[in-house]
């Protein structure tokens, strides 16, 4: 809910007081600010973050939250953790400095102090995320419609080098896995993909589809997921590279 704040002050006060007492009322206000607002991932530090890793590699989920659940209690953090694993593997053998926001069964809430379990573990891999160049956050979709299936690679809205590391890496999961949308599609409202490098959130198929389920079930399908998507981020690596030397005409 909005506050407005109204100030009195009498004509005898000066100017400084004046000032003062404003930076009081507008410190009381950022404290009262929820995290759900800008200002509250801003006062956490979470917008500026140093460049560390030249990828950063989120498997989604993990410990107390399973993700999607399969028949037979197939949880999605596990495969989704093993897929990752075998990226970051692939990727450091090409030179590539990776960061994980995750190893092993847990979730990451312990990055951020305030708010739900939920909103610190989301808040606390934007913040990992904004220590990359290129992110991207793999996950299994779930749906009451057991017909749906195939991947989908969701971007940030109205952002060009997202379109671009989407379509690449698109093309590239395609050739592994049938694809749920035939594009890469737009999104505004989810928190990762609003870090400051480009990032993607990849479902790589529908744990409530009986055939996509087998498929992750196998780990030769895992690891063809996971060198289909290491290609895709560095074929983004290499355009982008040759983009930004570039010579442009004066």
């Amino acid at each position: 809910m909005s506050r407005l704040y109204i100030i009195i002050v009498p004509k005898k006060l000066g100017w400084s007081l004046l000032i003062l007492l404003c930076c009081l009322v507008l410190l009381a206000w950022q404290s009262a600010t929820p995290l759900g607002y800008p200002l509250g991932l801003y006062t956490l530090g979470l917008g500026s973050q140093d460049v560390i890793y030249d990828v950063m590699l989120d498997p989604g989920h993990g410990g107390i939250d399973p993700g999607a659940i399969g028949e037979g209690d197939l949880y999605e953090k596990h495969y989704v953790l093993d897929i990752v694993l075998q990226m970051e593997k692939f990727l450091t053998a090409q030179g590539l400095k990776v960061g994980l926001t995750r190893e092993y069964d847990r979730d990451v809430s312990h990055l951020v102090d305030e708010g739900t379990r939920h909103r610190r573990d989301l808040l606390g891999r934007f913040k990992l995320m904004n220590q990359s160049r290129v992110g991207i956050s793999i996950h299994a979709n779930a749906t009451k419609d057991s017909t749906e299936a195939g991947a989908i690679v969701f971007y940030q809205d109205g952002n060009y080098l997202d379109k671009i590391y989407a379509q690449i890496v698109l093309e590239e999961l395609e050739r592994v896995q049938v694809l749920n949308e035939r594009r890469a599609v737009s999104r505004t409202t989810l928190l990762l993909l609003k870090a400051k490098p480009p990032v993607l959130l990849v479902e790589v198929g529908f744990m409530s589809n009986p055939a996509d389920l087998a498929k992750l079930g196998d780990p030769q399908f895992r690891t063809s997921v996971a060198h289909a998507l290491s290609m895709g981020i560095i074929k983004f690596i290499s355009w982008r590279s040759g983009e930004q030397s570039e010579p442009r005409l004066e």
